[in-house]
């Protein structure tokens, strides 16, 4: 009933490049996401220790990402979170269509260069929808959201 509870006859090693095992898109999603919160709540381990708005910030861009790449629920919520700042900087509100491209560095300059004190769960919010307007935006955004995506894919051992 119970077998697959049953130790392994021999322990398999590291193979495919999966350090930690069979780590699916899936799963970094959940360890980024559980990281994002644990860092932003209070941590004592060295990496979930974020107590600045930089530190939260890339911690948000990271999660949204492999949220996004993960798809699913995950790409649901972070599509939530970056519909936000899409709709109230675009389409018929009085201020002109600035396009996803002025909104990703409009986002990016309100992460990082907002004055956000001890408080670092804004920008990782922030960080969070901007990686969602960084996935459609293209150009030089892309780039950064390509290059967390294929970290996602060499820790994945998937080649995404």
């Amino acid at each position: 009933m119970f077998d697959y509870l049953a130790a392994p006859a021999q322990a398999p090693g590291i193979t495919g490049g999966q350090i930690f095992g069979t780590v699916l898109t899936s799963g970094v999603a959940l360890c980024a996401g559980v990281g994002l919160i644990l860092g932003l709540r209070g941590s004592d381990w060295g990496p979930l220790v974020i107590n600045n708005k930089k530190k939260a910030a890339w911690w948000g861009i990271f999660t949204g990402t492999a949220w996004m790449a993960a798809g699913g629920t995950w790409a649901d919520i972070a599509k939530g979170i970056g519909s936000v700042p899409t709709a109230l900087l675009s389409g018929d509100n009085g201020f002109g269509n600035p396009g996803l491209g002025a909104i990703a560095v409009v986002l990016t300059m309100i992460a990082f260069g907002g004055k956000w004190g001890s408080k670092t769960t804004p920008p990782a919010v922030i960080g969070l929808a901007a990686s969602v307007v960084y996935a459609s935006a293209g150009g030089i955004w892309g780039i950064l959201v390509n290059v967390i995506h294929m970290l996602i894919g060499i820790v994945t051992g998937l080649g995404h």
